[in-house]
This record gives C-alpha cells, sequence and structure tokens, in this order.
C-alpha cells in the first residue's frame, strides 16, 4: 500500500485536486495527501511542513477561511485525545519546527479540514483537502486559559484557488460570506438547541399533554 502512496511533495497531490474528501484520516494518509495517521502536521525539520489537519484537535485553533491561526503539537499527556494541556508545547514538540521552517521557506503547505473542527469552514463529513496556504508567522504565546505556551502558525492561503465550501447557514449558526460555496448537511439536518431552548420546549410539551387531557385545544 504504501508503495502506492504519492512521495511527499510541496504543493498539489496529483491524483486529490481541491475539494477531495476522504471518510477518515487512514484513507487520506493512503492517499498520499497527509503522512500522518494522527498526528496533525507533517514534514521534517529540514525541509518543512507537507501538510497539516486542522481537525481542532486544539481548542485554541481559530479558522477564519483565508486566514487560519494554527496550534502546533504537544503538551498533552500521551495517548489523551482530549488533548488537555498539561505542560508548555515545544519547538522540539512533534512537527512544530517543520511548520516552523515553512514560515521561513515560504514554501505551500496543504490544509486538510476534518469534519470534527467547530468551523463554518469544515466538512459536514470526513476529511476535505481545501488547498494551499502559506504559514506566514511561527511564534509562542500563552493558551487561552493562559497557563502554558503554545505554539502559534499564521497560515494565509494561496491567492486564485477555488472558493472554500462553507456549513450551510440554513440552520443559523453561521454567517453567509460572498464568494463562497455554500454545502448542505446531510439529512437530517442538525438543529442547534440552547438551554433555554430545551427547557421552553419541555414546559411546552408538558402544557401542551396537560391541555389534551382535559380536552383543551392545543395550541401548534
Amino acid at each position: 500500500m504504501s508503495s502506492e502512496r504519492p512521495a511527499q511533495r510541496f504543493g498539489e497531490i496529483p491524483g486529490a485536486p481541491f475539494g477531495t474528501t476522504w471518510r477518515t484520516r487512514r484513507e487520506c494518509f493512503e492517499a498520499g495527501v497527509h503522512h500522518q495517521f494522527e498526528a496533525g502536521i507533517s514534514g521534517t525539520e529540514a525541509d518543512g511542513a507537507f501538510s497539516i489537519v486542522v481537525s481542532g484537535q486544539y481548542k485554541d485553533d481559530k479558522d477564519n477561511g483565508d486566514t487560519i491561526i494554527y496550534t502546533g503539537s504537544g503538551g498533552h499527556k500521551p495517548g489523551d485525545r482530549t488533548r488537555e494541556q498539561v505542560r508548555d508545547q515545544e519547538w522540539t514538540d512533534f512537527g512544530n519546527e517543520a511548520l516552523r521552517k515553512s514560515s521561513k521557506t515560504g514554501k505551500p503547505v496543504c490544509v486538510i479540514r476534518g469534519y470534527e473542527f467547530d468551523s463554518e469552514f469544515a466538512p459536514w463529513e470526513g476529511f476535505r483537502y481545501d488547498g494551499l496556504y502559506i504559514c506566514k508567522r511561527a511564534w509562542k504565546e500563552k493558551n487561552s486559559d493562559g497557563y502554558y505556551d503554545i505554539c502559534r502558525y499564521k497560515m494565509e492561503r494561496v491567492p486564485g484557488q477555488p472558493p472554500l465550501h462553507r456549513r450551510s447557514t440554513a440552520i443559523g449558526r453561521y454567517k453567509p460570506l460572498p464568494g463562497s460555496e455554500v454545502v448542505q448537511p446531510p439529512a437530517p439536518a442538525p438543529v442547534p438547541v440552547t438551554g433555554r431552548q430545551r427547557i421552553m420546549q419541555q414546559i411546552k410539551a408538558s402544557m401542551d399533554y396537560e391541555a389534551s387531557s382535559l380536552g383543551l385545544p392545543v395550541d401548534r
């Protein structure tokens, strides 16, 4: 299987045009788009990063579409999939030095967005190739909790590529943006419900049941 996988390279991956989606990280790996099963950064310290996966593993990630503020790897307990930070991230943590190298070389980095990321630009399902970005800057700062250092990267999308896909605005969660392609969610569409809405729904259901049992008309 590995012999059929394209070698790591900078730029577009043959056979994987913009918008190509894979069901799992394994499929993405086997397609040769991201040469890591779990790590979010694929590359080398000498050459730089070839690709990154933006999947919401770190809560400090920020996705504005054409600009991504990406969080480096490390700082959590090995095997802890919650990614709860227990120490400072270091440049020597896996992949961090590779992406920092990219901020110096300016070579393009393939970006794959995952469905788990709470972003209007994330796919509803699977992992999707969203084109090439340039790492413009690498630095360290405190995480959002203010306790530990994290490695940070500013990724900017290379101009001239197809418009990004966006999650549908039909469910009222995301704002429309000109120049982007709206993608409808798979049926049935998820409907966000706040805690207050849920309580009001429960109260109404109880009142409707009581009115129905008394033979009174139910307000629909």
